[in-house]
């Protein structure tokens, strides 16, 4: 049983191989050069430009991705600033106070000593 399903596979093999071998294909095709002058068109067409289009194509990458990353950054940065920028505000305006209540014990003291400060 185990001998016939040997046999019967290689000759299932050997019918398929058998049917994929093209032997008129090159007498009666040989002058058929339809791809082949496609393809040389093709080449043709596209010349020596292939390097420019790759050039382009990674300035251009290279200019779109420094934008983006420029733009996070910025974002970032103004992000940063304003926390900085809001801490000294507050300490502007914390010192601004402290220096009028200070002034305004001042004109007090001096008012209680008698002297006019206005």
């Amino acid at each position: 049983m185990r001998f016939s399903r040997y046999i019967t596979f290689f000759l299932c093999a050997l019918s398929i191989s058998e049917g994929q071998v093209y032997q008129g294909y090159e007498a009666d095709y040989a002058d058929d050069n339809l791809y082949h002058d496609h393809a040389m068109r093709q080449n043709e067409k596209k010349g020596g430009l292939g390097f420019v289009h790759l050039a382009l194509a990674l300035s251009t990458g290279w200019l779109v991705g420094g934008k983006f990353h420029s733009s996070r950054l910025r974002k970032k940065l103004d992000s940063k600033h304003k926390k900085e920028q809001k801490t000294l505000y507050a300490q502007y305006y914390n010192d601004v106070y402290a220096l009028q209540d200070h002034s305004a014990r001042l004109e007090n003291v001096l008012e209680e000593l008698g002297v006019k400060v206005k």
